[in-house]
């Protein structure tokens, strides 16, 4: 069993839905990114950038839980 804290739950809702952009019935994708742990809300126009928010996020949490237990101390021996 590892003494780690495990990285805490992100939790994500998106949205899709297709916006016609001109007469021409030329469309694209709109997607709302709501993020329930932080409640920020992104509004983007493409599926990728959707995913960039997402992944990014993701990076910083486990960033951050990475410098508060650094994995190669264990926590049960005090550091000399």
């Amino acid at each position: 069993m590892s003494s780690h804290p495990p990285l805490l739950d992100q939790v994500f809702i998106l949205r899709f839905w297709r916006e016609t952009a001109d007469a021409s019935g030329d469309g694209r994708w709109r997607v709302l990114v709501r993020n329930i742990n932080t409640r920020r809300r992104d509004v983007v126009d493409d599926v990728q950038r959707a995913f960039a928010i997402v992944a990014a996020n993701l990076n910083v949490t486990a960033e951050a839980n990475q410098q508060q237990v650094p994995w190669d101390v264990d926590p049960s021996t005090p550091e000399q």
